[in-house]
């Protein structure tokens, strides 16, 4: 019975040894918890902005490269000989050269003559840009919150 006694104190005593979190931890806290809830709202827009330029992407619609005559400023006037993705080959006089779509029209790396194409190109290029701007802020986003989480997690760890 007395050793019952001895383990029932000596629990008390280690419960009365924790930490109370201080104000300044206890603000700490809310705040890292307020930026993380702001943070996710933020990536929810940010997914609903993605999903927009999805839809603005298909409304768009897809145009195949294959056989388009182009012109570039070293290599003379060519044509895409094959298109695997965003990639193209084009065959110049001597030479076939690999580019990346849209950027390479509506960056006038290769030109073409026929406007439409161009415009389709050069809004296929906006629309890309913005998809790897608003994935790059939501990669941002949640490495935010994970460092905002971790600093909760280490706050909590020294109130133990």
């Amino acid at each position: 019975m007395p050793l019952d006694m001895e383990n029932e104190e000596l629990e008390e005593k280690t419960t009365e040894l924790k930490k109370k979190p201080t104000k300044k931890t206890k603000e700490m806290l809310e705040e890292n918890a307020k930026q993380i809830e702001d943070l996710k709202l933020e990536q929810s827009r940010l997914n609903e902005e993605l999903a927009g330029l999805d839809k603005e992407d298909s409304a768009l619609g897809d145009k195949s490269a294959m056989g388009l005559k182009v012109s570039h400023k070293k290599f003379g006037a060519g044509e895409i000989i094959k298109q695997d993705g965003k990639y193209i080959e084009v065959k110049f006089s001597d030479v076939v050269k690999k580019f990346v779509l849209p950027g390479c029209i509506a960056d006038k790396f290769l030109e073409v003559d026929d406007d439409v194409v161009y415009d389709y190109y050069v809004k296929s290029n906006e629309i890309h840009k913005k998809r790897m701007a608003t994935e790059l802020k939501i990669k941002s986003a949640e490495f935010a919150v994970q460092r905002h989480e971790d600093a909760i997690e280490r706050l909590n760890a020294k109130l133990k």
